[in-house]
């Protein structure tokens, strides 16, 4: 609870910007450690890399679709029951 009371009270010095390259600084260094002691190589890296966006990107689309398919039915929904209550109105 103190260590965190005291990170509390050095980030406020920060500003928004200062913030932000302290973090994008911590993400490269993490990126690179993480690079470092991979256990595979740089090539088996990147293609897992390439492997996995790939599949994410089909999977986001996926997911897109289906929102607006449900958001069609939402509003088809939506329609069928302003109608029926203009019809009782």
């Amino acid at each position: 609870m103190l260590i965190l009371n005291l990170m509390e009270v050095y980030m406020a010095r920060f500003t928004k910007k200062q913030m932000l390259g302290v973090f994008l600084t911590g993400a490269v260094a993490g990126a690179a450690a993480a690079l470092l002691v991979a256990p595979k190589s740089g090539a088996q890296t990147r293609r897992d890399i390439r492997r996995f966006s790939r599949n994410a990107a089909s999977e986001g689309y996926d997911q897109v679709m289906e929102m607006i398919e449900n958001a069609k039915e939402y509003v088809e929904d939506g329609k069928i029951k302003l109608q029926k209550l203009i019809q009782i109105a």
